[in-house]
């Protein structure tokens, strides 16, 4: 059995523990927010980021500060830059949610460009998949996007004409809203899907 000196020494170290957490997640928001961090995009097969592929550096020291985030947001849009095709490049653009720290972060090609508390954080239900922002991206097809989802996709349709003309598509599970253009996801959202 502890001694009472053990246990408020244990409970002590406990607390610089978390206040340690605390103030190291606290700093890297900073950071983030002020443009200090590095962020190289690494490659899937890349060992430089142990947290996974298709995450940046900047993107690997968040995830390993702050954990995984809550929910997110990825969508796939045009660059205004033109290659030397002529053709549009596509960019992603990613809002990692942080809801016990009250915090958005944006991200462009995997560079954070913003850092935003949030007034109003929706509450997460407590049997939230546990998603990555890593596991989704442009080349997926319906069946790939249901299969990391875990749950089959219901069709919601809100432009008979966009979803004809564009072969564009949008779908709901109970965890993820997403979009399918032309048989490739070009956006998802985990936050702010009703149960």
């Amino acid at each position: 059995m502890s001694s009472p000196g053990e246990i408020v020494g244990a409970v002590h170290d406990r607390e610089w523990t978390l206040r340690g957490r605390r103030l190291r997640a606290a700093l890297l928001l900073m950071l983030l927010a002020f443009g200090c961090v590095c962020a190289t995009a690494c490659t899937p097969g890349s060992s430089a980021v142990a947290s996974g592929p298709g995450f940046s550096e900047a993107q690997a020291e968040l995830i390993e500060t702050l954990g995984s985030p809550t929910a997110f947001q990825i969508a796939y849009a045009p660059s205004d830059d033109i290659d030397a095709d002529g053709a549009t490049s596509l960019r992603r653009t990613e809002v990692w949610y942080y809801l016990e720290h009250e915090q958005q972060i944006s991200f462009i090609d995997g560079v954070p460009v913003a850092v935003q508390g949030w007034e109003f954080m929706p509450e997460a239900p407590t049997d939230y998949p546990a998603l990555s922002p890593a596991d989704f991206h442009i080349s997926m097809a319906l069946a790939d996007v249901e299969a990391i989802l875990g749950e089959p996709a219901e069709e919601v349709i809100i432009d008979p004409a966009l979803a004809e003309e564009d072969d564009t598509h949008v779908y709901v599970t109970e965890s993820a809203i997403f979009t399918i253009e032309r048989g490739s996801l070009t956006y998802l959202q985990t936050i702010g899907v009703e149960q």
